[in-house]
Parts: structure tokens; C-alpha cells; sequence
């Protein structure tokens, strides 16, 4: 899959963890990205982790209704319920990234480092498009290990 930009997204650890695991193959998202098939994600995980460790590629983005989403999606998003209903609350639809090819980094940048590398450094809301001239994608890039992979997916 053709890299198509890299962009930044928040996750909270217990989601993160799950993505780099394999376990988590959409990531629920309440607004629409303009962002296209291939795009690297850097995901950073929320406090108390405070880091990017790990990068995925969207393989496609579904847009749903949240029923539509639980009913065809809950499994592979990793969510209970009464979360993905706070979350998705009030929304006629919802955005799932499919994900795939995660690669844990060698070094997790953490937030002191992101915010040295490029001042002022704030985790993004919803979400960060990275210009491949940025210090901090050229950062991240120098993390990605040659060779090893965690969470293949087919």
C-alpha cells in the first residue's frame, strides 16, 4: 500500500495497546478525516502514557451508523458498549479507520521529547496532518524499526 501523508491521532492507552496487539482493526473516529486510503498514522498514546509509540496505515475508512458500526464492527473495534455509546452519542455517523500493518517503534517518543523536537508540541484533539518536512515526522520515521513488525493482519 502507497504511503498517501502521515497524520497523528490520539488513542487512550487501553485502545492503543490493543491496536499494537492485532486485537484492534477499527478505530472508531465521530468525525470525518479527509484523509486518503494508505495515510501512516502515528498514534499517540494519552495520559498517563504520554507517547507515540507505535504507526498503522488506514486501510479504508468505513462510514456508518453507530447501530450499523456495533452490529457489523463491535468484535474488531474493541469497545464495550456503554463506551462506544458515550462515545458515538447523538451522531447519525460515525467513522471507522481500518487499520493494518502496525509497527511498534525501537523508541517511544514521549510527550517532553515530541515537544523539544518541535515547540510547542500538543497532542491533537482530533487530528495532526504531519508535512514530511516537519521535524518531528523525520523524528518519527528515524523510530521505525528495519525489519520488525507487531500485529500483522492480512
Amino acid at each position: 500500500m502507497e504511503n498517501k501523508g502521515n497524520i497523528i491521532i490520539s488513542v487512550h492507552p487501553q485502545y492503543a495497546r490493543k491496536i499494537d496487539s492485532g486485537e484492534k482493526i477499527y478505530e472508531v473516529r465521530t468525525r470525518k478525516m479527509n484523509i486518503q486510503d494508505g495515510t501512516r498514522v502515528w498514534i499517540y498514546r494519552t495520559l498517563p502514557d504520554a507517547c507515540i509509540s507505535s504507526t498503522a496505515l488506514v486501510e479504508t475508512i468505513i462510514s456508518v451508523t453507530p447501530a450499523q458500526a456495533w452490529k457489523k464492527y463491535a468484535r474488531c473495534m474493541c469497545i464495550d458498549k456503554k463506551n462506544f455509546d458515550n462515545y458515538t452519542k447523538g451522531r447519525k455517523e460515525i467513522h471507522l479507520l481500518k487499520i493494518s500493518n502496525v509497527t511498534i517503534l525501537k523508541k517511544a517518543l514521549t510527550l517532553s521529547e515530541l515537544r523539544k523536537k518541535i515547540p510547542p508540541f500538543f497532542a491533537p484533539q482530533f487530528f495532526k496532518r504531519l508535512n514530511p518536512k516537519e521535524e518531528i515526522q523525520m523524528a518519527l520515521i528515524k523510530e521505525l524499526p528495519r525489519t520488525k513488525k507487531a500485529g500483522i493482519r492480512k
